[in-house]
This record gives structure tokens, sequence and C-alpha cells, in this order.
């Protein structure tokens, strides 16, 4: 309605969506710059950029790069974004277009005349010819549109490189994908998917890791709940590391706040990928225990106790199964 409160706020009409006041997982800045961008999808190329009209080729790369680093929908993979997701792929869809669209018109813009046409017409210090030097201007723009500098060569050459990046830079070898993307495939667009498929399983081992140091750091302040559900997250990312799945299963048994049939699918993968470890055979026995299957537990601690026939613990719980 328009009004103010006492304390000077504006108020937004009825029924209006504030989208700074939305709770997700971003900071109020973060938000402020989302939105701003996206209030500038509708001018040209290069202010979606963020670059004045004359750029280099160079600076529309960096700059495509640079917003890439924030707009990137994956960079906020696994976050609660609400209606933020939907700004972020149409930011970076507009990204990708004014990239391609500026790169297309600077690769196709006339090479700039480095002589004057008084050099051109007398022979130079070397003994060139009159008309030298501007035949050797056109063969350098020739060469330019030589169909190995076209946009899918260099499409080519964007996923080599990201093949390159994928272990040590994830992120950067998917911006690169994305890139040779927009500019249509190239000649190895074959090994595209392999190349995204693995940069995407480096991010999210890295983000595994830093899900297992957020439980670790709950475990030293007494968080059996919140332990549980930073273990469980970094099993979701990397189903592949046992000692996740493992603490996972632990500490939900532990918090009691989850269900005995979620914490037993985490410590059934764990013993599945570590079978020769102990603790694993014994927390998937006690779940078992717990939840009336008497027969499961017996398997898994006679394997424990194969492992370790003086376990006090697999003894203990083998009795309440008796």
């Amino acid at each position: 309605m328009g009004l103010s409160s006492s304390g000077g706020a504006k108020l937004l009409p009825s029924g209006t969506h504030d989208p700074l006041s939305e709770a997700v997982d971003l900071d109020l800045d973060r938000k402020r710059e989302i939105l701003a961008r996206e209030s500038q999808l509708a001018r040209d190329d290069w202010t979606v950029l963020g670059l004045k009209p004359g750029a280099t080729a160079e600076a529309v790369k960096l700059a495509y790069f640079e917003a890439s680093r924030i707009f990137h929908p994956d960079r906020y993979y696994g976050k609660n974004l609400g209606s933020y997701r939907a700004r972020l792929e149409r930011i970076f869809h507009r990204l990708s277009e004014a990239h391609e669209a500026l790169t297309e018109a600077l690769r196709r813009a006339p090479p700039p005349r480095t002589t004057s046409p008084s050099r051109q017409a007398t022979p130079g210090p070397g003994g060139n010819p009159p008309g030298a030097d501007a035949r050797a201007e056109e063969r350098r723009a020739r060469l330019a549109r030589h169909p190995y500098l076209s946009s899918k060569a260099r499409a080519g050459a964007l996923v080599e490189e990201a093949q390159r990046q994928a272990r040590s830079a994830p992120e950067k070898a998917l911006h690169l994908l994305d890139q040779a993307r927009a500019l249509g495939g190239g000649q190895q667009k074959g090994r595209a998917p392999a190349v995204e498929a693995e940069a995407k399983q480096q991010m999210a081992s890295k983000r595994s890791e830093d899900e297992m140091q957020s439980g670790n750091a709950a475990v030293r302040e007494g968080d059996a709940a919140a332990a549980a559900h930073a273990y469980s997250r970094a099993s979701e990312l990397d189903p592949h590391r046992p000692d996740a799945a493992y603490e996972a299963a632990r500490w939900a048994l532990k918090a009691g706040d989850r269900p005995l049939a979620e914490a037993r699918v985490l410590a059934q993968r764990a013993v599945s990928l570590r079978p020769d470890h102990l603790p694993s055979q014994l927390v998937l026995a006690e779940i078992c225990i717990r939840m009336g299957m008497g027969s499961v537990a017996r398997r898994h601690l006679e394997a424990a106790l194969k492992l370790d026939p003086r376990n006090a613990e697999a003894k203990a719980l083998l009795r309440q199964v008796r």
C-alpha cells in the first residue's frame, strides 16, 4: 500500500513476495547481487557481461569467467535456493548467450590496420614491394577464417582444456564445458560427457570432504544429530566413501532422531564398501537387533567374530539374538 512503518521500512503491497526476505541458503549480499544482475538481462550483451562497448575478446572471456563463478547454478549444488535457482539459471543462460554473441562478433571484425597507405605504397626497410603489407594483412584475415579456428574447433580446444582441469579445478572445467557447448560442441564433442561426469564427481568428492569436516566439528561439540546429518550428506555426495557411510550410521544410531531403516541403509553401504571393517559390522548388527532382524544381525556378528574372535562387544550382542 506504499505506507511506512514506524521504523521507516517500506511495506510491500499485500501478497507481494519480497525475494530479499526469502529463506534460502544465500546471504543478503549474494541475493542483492543476483537480483541486480537479473534486472539487466534485457539489456545489450555488453551490459549483461558488465563491460563497456568495444572491450577486447580477452576482456569478454574474463568477464564471462568471473560472472560464471558467481552465477553458475552448479556453484550452489546441494543448497536450498528457492526462487533463486530459476533466477541463476536465467542469468547463466543469458551470460552464455552474450559471451557467444560478442566472441563471434569480435572474431568476424576486420583486423586493425597496422600500416599506413604511404608505407604500403613504398618499399619498407626490408625491401618489401608496394602492396606487400596489404597482402600479408589479407593472408592473416584468411587464416583467421580457417576452419581449424572456427567456433567448433575452439569448442574442441575448450573441451581439451576442461579435461586437463577436471581433477584439479572441476568448477573451472565445468565453466569451460559450458563455453564449448555455447560454441556448438566441436570435434572433441564425444569426450565432453565423460569430462563433465569426472568434473562433477570431483566436485562431489570435495563437497563430501567438507561435510565430513562439518561432521567432525559437530562431534567435538557433542551434537550427535548434526553429526549424523553432516556424515549422511557426505555419504550421499560420495556413495563410494565407506568412512562417511559408517560415521553416518553410527551417529544416526546415537542421535536416535532418524528412522532405523535409514541408518541400516547407511550401515549396509559401509559394510558393502569395506567388509573387513569390524566397527561397521557391529553397527549394522546393532541396528538390525533394534529392528527385530535377529537372523540378519547374527550373520553380521559372526562376520565380526571372524575378524576378531575375542571381540567382547560382538559376543555381548550375539547373546541378545540367541
